[in-house]
C-alpha cells in the first residue's frame, strides 16, 4: 500500500503542476543577435539606469522544429502530442480498463508507461552529461520593451505587469524630458529552462553589454524574478571566478520572490517525499486539485469513485512508469532543475542520483552551481563593499504548499514544516529569513515579524528586504509590490524605512482583474469617458462611483488581513457595474445539476 500511494502522490503531483503553469505564446526569434537594432538613450544621462528582467518558470519560451518542419513552442513544457492518442490508448487505457474486471493488473503496463511518457517528453530531455537531446531555439529579445512588435509587447505585459513601474520611470526621468520612453530602458533576458545555470550566467554577461550599447547607460539595473535568482546566483560566481569580480555593470539588484536557495517543494520531488496520509491522500488532496482548477465539488467525488474502481496493482504499475519517465527523461539530467534544490539538501541528492562516471560531467556542472549558491551572500555583500551595489528583496510568506492557487502542491512532504509563498520558501526568497509554519510563534526572536512567524535578523540584507503575508508567489498580481519595485527602480525607496506607504511588512491581495491592461478598470474608465458616445447617462451612472471606489482602493498601498477580501469584492462590485453596458456578464452561480451534484457526490 505505501508503495502504491507514493506513485499516485508524485505523478499526480508533477502532471498538476505543470498543467497548472500552463504554456504562453512564443515570439519568433530566430538567433541570437546583439548588434541588431540599436537605440540611442533619449538624453545619455548617467542618471537613467536600464532594467534588465531576469523571468520566472515559464516566462522564456523556445521552440523545437520537428522533421517535417512543423514546430512545438512554449514557456514551460513542449509536448509533441502528434501520434501520441493511439499508443496512450492501445498500450495504457485498454489494458487498464480490461484490468478493473479481473482485478489484476495487465502485463508490462509500467514498461508501456515509461515508453509513453518518453515519447510525450521527448523534446525537453537531456543525456547523462546534462546537454539537451534535441536543438531548442530560445526566444530572445536583443532590443528594449519599445522595439517589440505588437503581439511581443502584449504577451510582455501579461507576462510582466510592469505599467506601474513604467509610470513610476516617467515621473521621475520624463518630467523634463518629452522624448523620454521608459520601455527604451527595459529589457528581458530569457534563458533555456532546459540548460545549464552556467551557460545561462554567461549569456547574460553579453546581454548586459549589449544593453549598455544600445542605452548609453553604464550600468544596468538587475530584477530576477524567481525561478530567474538561480541565474543571478550563477551570475554573480561567474563574475567572481572569470572575470576578477569586476562588478562594474551592476546598479541594483532587485529579487522578487526569488529562487535564492531552491524550495524544498521541488526537493521533495526529487526525494520522493510525500505526505501519504489516507485521509489525506484520498479524501483532502484530491479536493484541493479539485478546487486549483476551478471545478465543481461533485468532480472531486467523481475522481475517488474512479481511484477505488480501478485495482491498484494495475494504476500502481502505470503510474509508476510514468514517474520514472519524467525522471529519467526530464528532470535528473537537467542542471537547471538540480537548481532549484535547496543547498542543505543538494549533497544528499547528488549522491542518490549522480554517481558514477557517466554522470561525472554533469555532477561538475551542479556542484559548479551548488558552489555558486554557497557563496551567494558572500558575493552579494561583495558587490556591495566594492561597487556599492544593493541588493533589495521582495518576499512572501504565510502559506503552506497546501494554499494558494497550485494548492495541490500540497502533497509535498515539507509542506506541513515550511512557511512559503505557496512555492518558494521564505527562507529563500528573503536570503535567510528564519521561520516557523503559519499561524505559530517564533520563540525568541530577534528581530519578529507583527505576527511572530519570523525572525528576520538571520537575513542577509534585512534593512533592505520587503515581506507581504498570504501572498502567493504570483506577486504580479498585487498592484502594491508592482509600485515598490517601481519606487526602488528609480531610487525614491532605499531601505524599508524610506516611505510609511510602503512598510517592511505588509499584506498580499490579488487585483489583477482589475489593473491588467485592457480589463475591469479600463473599461470603466471608458465608460464613463464616453469619448464615441455609445453608452447612456444611465450606464456611466452606475459604473463612475463604483469605478471611484476602485480607483480609492488601488491608492491605498498599507494593506491588512481584510484587504484581499475587499480586493476580490471590488472586483465583482465592478465587474457587476459594467455588466449594464454588455462590457461583462454576471456570474451565475453553478446551474441547478452542478447543485444537485454537488449535494450527491460531493
Amino acid at each position: 500500500m505505501k508503495k502504491f500511494k507514493k506513485v499516485i502522490s508524485v505523478i499526480l503531483a508533477t502532471l498538476m503542476a505543470f498543467s497548472a503553469i500552463g504554456v504562453v505564446s512564443f515570439a519568433e526569434e530566430d538567433a541570437m543577435d546583439y548588434t541588431s537594432e540599436l537605440i540611442t538613450a533619449a538624453t545619455g544621462s548617467d542618471e537613467k539606469v536600464a532594467t534588465i528582467i531576469l523571468p520566472g518558470i515559464g516566462q522564456s519560451d523556445s521552440t523545437y522544429v520537428k522533421e517535417d518542419g512543423s514546430t512545438v513552442s512554449g514557456g514551460l513544457v513542449l509536448l509533441d502530442t502528434e501520434g501520441i492518442v493511439g499508443p496512450i490508448v492501445s498500450k495504457l487505457a485498454l489494458p487498464l480498463l480490461a484490468s478493473i474486471g479481473t482485478r489484476t493488473a495487465a502485463l508490462n503496463l509500467q514498461d508501456a508507461a515509461y515508453e509513453v511518457i518518453s515519447d510525450l517528453f521527448y523534446i525537453q530531455a537531456s543525456d547523462k552529461d546534462g546537454t539537451g537531446r534535441e536543438e531548442l531555439i530560445l526566444t530572445r529579445y536583443p532590443y528594449a520593451l519599445s522595439q517589440y512588435n505588437e503581439d511581443d509587447h502584449g504577451w510582455f505585459y501579461r507576462m510582466f505587469p510592469m505599467e506601474p513601474v513604467v509610470e513610476a520611470m516617467a515621473a521621475k526621468y520624463g518630467a523634463d524630458d518629452p522624448s523620454y520612453n521608459p520601455e527604451d530602458y527595459i529589457y528581458l533576458s530569457t534563458f533555456q529552462l532546459i540548460g545549464n545555470p552556467y551557460d545561462s550566467a554567461k549569456e547574460l554577461k553579453d546581454f548586459i553589454a549589449m544593453v549598455k550599447e544600445q542605452t548609453g547607460c553604464e550600468k544596468v539595473n538587475l530584477v530576477p524574478i524567481s525561478l530567474g535568482g538561480t541565474i543571478l546566483t550563477a551570475y554573480l560566481q561567474l563574475i567572481q571566478e572569470e572575470y576578477n569580480g569586476d562588478f562594474s555593470d551592476i546598479n541594483k539588484i532587485i529579487n522578487i520572490v526569488a529562487c535564492l536557495n531552491g524550495t524544498d517543494l521541488f526537493s521533495d520531488f526529487f526525494d520522493r517525499k510525500w505526505n501519504l496520509a489516507d485521509e489525506f491522500l484520498y479524501d483532502e488532496y484530491i479536493d484541493l486539485i479539485v478546487e486549483a482548477n476551478g471545478m465543481q465539488p461533485y468532480m472531486g467525488g467523481l475522481i475517488k469513485i474512479a481511484l477505488k474502481i480501478i485495482p491498484k496493482p494495475a494504476l500502481y504499475a502505470i503510474l509508476s512508469g510514468a514517474i520514472e519517465g519524467l525522471l529519467d527523461n526530464m528532470f535528473v539530467n537537467c542542471p537547471q532543475f538540480w537548481a532549484m534544490v535547496t543547498k542543505e539538501r543538494y549533497e544528499g541528492l547528488a549522491d542518490r542520483y549522480l554517481v558514477g562516471e557517466e554522470y561525472a560531467l554533469l555532477r561538475s556542472k551542479t556542484d559548479w552551481f551548488q558552489n555558486a549558491r554557497v557563496n551567494l551572500i558572500d558575493n552579494l555583500n561583495y558587490v556591495k563593499d566594492n561597487y556599492g551595489v544593493v541588493t533589495y528583496s521582495v518576499a512572501a510568506y504565510g502559506l503552506q504548499f497546501t494554499d494558494g492557487e497550485y494548492n495541490f502542491f500540497g502533497i509535498a512532504g515539507s509542506s506541513a514544516t515550511t512557511n512559503s509563498d505557496g512555492i518558494i520558501n521564505i527562507s529563500s526568497a528573503s536570503l535567510g529569513a528564519s521561520y516557523v509554519v503559519p499561524g505559530a510563534k517564533y520563540e525568541n526572536a530577534v528581530m519578529p515579524s507583527p505576527d511572530g512567524e519570523l525572525d528576520i535578523s538571520t537575513c542577509a540584507f534585512p534593512d533592505t528586504t520587503w515581506f507581504f503575508k498570504n501572498q502567493h508567489h504570483e506577486v504580479g498580481r498585487n498592484d502594491v509590490i508592482l509600485k515598490l519595485l517601481g519606487q526602488i527602480l528609480v531610487g525614491e525607496i532605499t531601505d524599508v524605512k524610506s516611505s510609511a506607504n510602503f512598510p517592511q511588512f505588509n499584506y498580499g491581495r490579488v487585483t489583477r482583474n482589475l489593473t491588467r491592461d485592457g480589463w475591469l478598470m479600463d473599461q470603466a474608465a471608458e465608460v464613463i469617458a464616453n469619448e464615441e458616445g455609445i453608452y447612456t447617462q444611465e450606464q456611466i451612472d452606475t459604473v463612475k462611483p463604483v469605478y471611484e471606489k476602485a480607483v480609492a482602493m488601488l491608492d491605498k498601498t498599507v494593506l491588512d488581513e481584510n484587504s484581499a477580501k475587499e480586493a476580490e469584492d471590488m472586483i465583482k462590485e465592478l465587474n457587476d457595474a459594467l455588466a449594464c453596458t454588455g462590457l461583462t456578464s454576471v456570474d451565475a452561480g453553478p446551474s441547478f445539476m452542478d447543485n444537485l451534484l454537488n449535494k450527491v457526490l460531493g
